[in-house]
């Protein structure tokens, strides 16, 4: 079973890789839920993954509250894109869904365009796409290289108990090859058994690992 953990500065991305971290997912203000990181601190995770020979995914995500964004917005998390690529990195994630609850497939497309050739991951804004849409919001990602989704499979309130269900609705739904991870209240305590019942291999938390 792959470990990702979402943290927020480099002292307990140092804990994690010690404490035998096999991702590390870096983000500003995880109290928000995980906004983009200072291209500093990227810089300095960069060096410190490679060395350790860990994997590292930069959050783009340019502030708190829902996932639909102006024009903005788009420009600032296309132009993260492009300086985080000419830093290293080489895994970057980022959702965007559109005022009805749709992905927003023309602003991915103009991201997904400045990542190449980084790998990129749809985050949990995938829990804001309309249950109705997210079958084949799986689809088009696929399609569309992306190669992982992050999901609570319902809203962050809920306990990942109550939305176990659906989770395995998503996976059931998922193309073979796109892999799907849990996130929001999956701990060290609780990733083995939740793994186990959706029958995935990759689990993220920021309590993943006892620190």
């Amino acid at each position: 079973m792959k470990k990702e953990i979402a943290l927020g500065d480099i002292p307990t991305m140092k804990l994690a890789i010690a404490s035998g971290i096999n991702r590390v997912e870096l983000n500003a203000h995880l109290e928000l839920g995980g906004l983009t990181p200072a291209w500093h601190v990227v810089a300095q995770a960069v060096d410190i993954a490679q060395a350790a020979k860990v994997e590292l995914v930069v959050m783009i995500r340019p502030r708190a509250g829902d996932f639909n964004y102006n024009y903005a917005e788009i420009e600032n998390m296309r132009q993260s894109i492009l300086l985080f690529k000419s830093l290293g990195v080489k895994m970057v994630t980022f959702g965007i869904v559109d005022a009805k609850g749709r992905l927003d497939k023309q602003n991915m497309i103009k991201l997904l365009e400045a990542a190449k050739p980084m790998q990129v991951v749809y985050h949990m804004a995938f829990d804001a796409i309309d249950k109705a849409y997210q079958d084949q919001a799986l689809q088009w990602l696929y399609q569309y290289g992306v190669i992982r989704i992050l999901t609570h499979g319902g809203q962050l309130n809920k306990k990942i108990d109550e939305t176990i269900d659906h989770l395995q609705e998503i996976v059931s739904m998922a193309p073979d090859k796109l892999i799907i991870m849990p996130g929001g209240g999956v701990t060290y305590q609780n990733a083995a058994n939740i793994a186990e019942k959706l029958g995935v291999k990759e689990v993220h938390g920021s309590k993943i690992i006892a620190l």
